[in-house]
């Protein structure tokens, strides 16, 4: 009988803390906000939407920084083919890398750009509800790196968030970023 008991309230401490973790991660990711680097040697976008690659890419002609990389772009897919009517000046200054399925791999790929560049700091673009796993996953490679987030909100956030598909991505972003962290946490003390 005590057991049943304990175990009732080790799941309900647990759901509390889920419950709390998750209005911290929303405060967090709806929070966020761009504040211009000093410096940022490239601009890297996690594909995804349109929208991330539409605002890294203005982000480029504004000279926001002297790079594009855009990770995770499909095989088929060329600078051409992204962006039409573009600038011979600019075209060069777009990479794209073809290696990535998943945030994890986004991450892999984009840490093999930055050193094979010598690229210290970038300017990330992704959707605002992905930026804490992103953000994450890309430091737990490569710690040294400094990333000024660049979250990307849909164009009708509004009140009525809850009850849209925002409010679905942000709970599985969320259950996402906690596999994340637990991973990491296993991989440094049990392996």
């Amino acid at each position: 009988m005590k057991i049943k008991h304990l175990s009732f309230y080790i799941f309900l401490l647990f759901l509390t803390c889920w419950i709390i973790g998750f209005v911290f991660f929303a405060l967090y990711t709806f929070c966020l906000k761009y504040t211009a680097p000093q410096t940022a040697q490239a601009i890297v976008v996690l594909t995804g939407s349109s929208d991330r690659i539409n605002v890294a890419f203005e982000l480029l002609k504004q000279n926001k920084a002297e790079n594009l990389f855009i990770s995770g772009v499909n095989s088929k897919v060329s600078v051409g083919a992204l962006f039409q009517k573009i600038d011979e000046n600019i075209v060069n200054r777009i990479h794209l890398g073809y290696k990535a399925d998943n945030t994890y791999e986004n991450a892999l790929e984009t840490n093999m750009w930055l050193q094979q560049n010598n690229i210290s700091s970038i300017l990330l673009v992704t959707s605002f509800y992905h930026m804490p796993r992103s953000i994450f996953e890309i430091k737990e490679k490569n710690p040294h790196v400094h990333i000024f987030p660049y979250p990307v909100f849909p164009r009708h956030l509004n009140a009525s968030w809850i009850h849209t598909r925002s409010a679905w991505l942000l709970f599985v972003e969320y259950n996402k970023f906690i596999v994340v962290c637990t991973r990491s946490f296993l991989r440094r003390f049990f392996i």
